[in-house]
């Protein structure tokens, strides 16, 4: 994925206690915040789409 061109950009409005609980789980399984996010992004979709997900 190194190789795409990511030149939308989506904006977020998180608490800051937030960003620094996300940000501590990413640095711990070596993603940077943004590779975090769009991989638990990724994630839900996949749980909604089979779903398995909490929320339906």
């Amino acid at each position: 994925m190194k190789g795409l061109k990511r030149e939308s950009n989506i904006h977020l409005r998180i608490s800051e206690q937030e960003k620094v609980k996300y940000s501590k789980v990413a640095d711990e399984i070596g993603l940077s915040l943004s590779a975090f996010l769009r991989y638990s992004a990724a994630k839900a979709s996949r749980l909604i789409k089979a779903n398995e997900d909490e929320i339906v």
